[in-house]
């Protein structure tokens, strides 16, 4: 196998398809000068494709130049009895030519890795025309731009001066925090201290948003503080504040009123219940047996 030749394949060239899956196959049985052999079956097992694709792939790379037949079928190469034609990848000699210098820059071979990756890259640029092409487009263009003359200002540009370009009004934040002295508080001075820490909780963001404690706001939450008493009151602010809530919540302090049926006196005989009634019948049935032995 040749390195030379599989990334001649993968960098170099241009074939796309089935044809290219054919040609990396090739090229994993190439030397460093390009020659390659393969048998049919050794092709069809690399590819995945059926011998009919394979030999259709073989007949568009040797037209358009990306093969050259050297030796038709040959049985001793491929080892199985099979025949296996001699192939040449054009292009991996001259790569290979081009490479070999920068392994003789240091027998050791520890310096190998970057100098060998540097001199790989100009390699492919100078064999690949599309990145030859690019980069020749880019050396035009970063010329043009070098030499080019600064272009006079426009009509547009020239008629507005510095001065009548008014700069960026900043934005207005509107005043919406509440002040202490706005509201009524309902209870004493420990529910005070805790609605203070309060109001320091709705000034920061909470839960990654901002939420800032309008008037309205604060007398609604004062109102529903005003139904429960003060240590109900100072214990629902520090549960808002430890879970970061919005605003306290007091529904396990407030117990709704449960509803009392009306009494409905009775009117008319008091009929018996089920129990008396089996009881009445108990008593009837002893008395019959009493009076029968007697």
């Amino acid at each position: 196998m040749s390195v030379a030749a599989t990334n001649f394949v993968w960098y170099v060239s241009t074939v796309e398809g089935s044809d290219r899956l054919v040609l990396l196959a090739l090229a994993d049985f190439a030397d460093e000068d390009g020659n390659c052999f393969g048998s049919w079956g050794k092709l069809c097992q690399k590819t995945r494709l059926c011998r009919a694709t394979v030999a259709n792939s073989l007949k568009r790379l040797r037209d358009a130049g990306h093969l050259v037949m050297v030796e038709r079928g040959h049985r001793k190469l491929a080892g199985d009895g099979a025949e296996a034609s001699i192939w040449k990848i054009p292009g991996v000699s001259e790569m290979g030519l081009k490479l070999r210098p920068v392994q003789d820059i240091d027998p050791s071979g520890l310096n190998a890795g970057p100098k060998w990756s540097k001199r790989w890259t100009q390699v492919v640029q100078d064999l690949d025309p599309n990145i030859k092409k690019h980069k020749e487009q880019e050396e035009r263009s970063e010329l043009a731009a070098a030499t080019a003359l600064p272009s006079p200002p426009s009509s547009l540009e020239a008629s507005v001066s510095p001065k009548s370009v008014s700069p960026p009004k900043p934005k207005k934040t509107p005043k919406l925090e509440v002040a202490e002295s706005e509201l009524q508080l309902p209870h004493g001075e420990g529910f005070r201290r805790a609605w203070l820490q309060f109001m320091e909780h709705r000034r920061h963001p909470i839960r990654g948003r901002r939420v800032p404690l309008t008037k309205q706001a604060a007398e609604l939450v004062l109102k529903d503080m005003s139904k429960i008493n003060e240590q109900q009151a100072c214990e629902a602010i520090g549960m808002a504040i430890k879970t970061a809530w919005i605003v306290p919540y007091i529904d396990k302090y407030v117990q709704e009123p449960v509803s009392v049926a009306a009494f409905v006196p009775r009117t008319g005989p008091v009929q018996p219940s089920e129990a008396e009634r089996r009881m009445m019948a108990l008593e009837a049935l002893q008395a019959d047996r009493m009076k029968g032995a007697a």
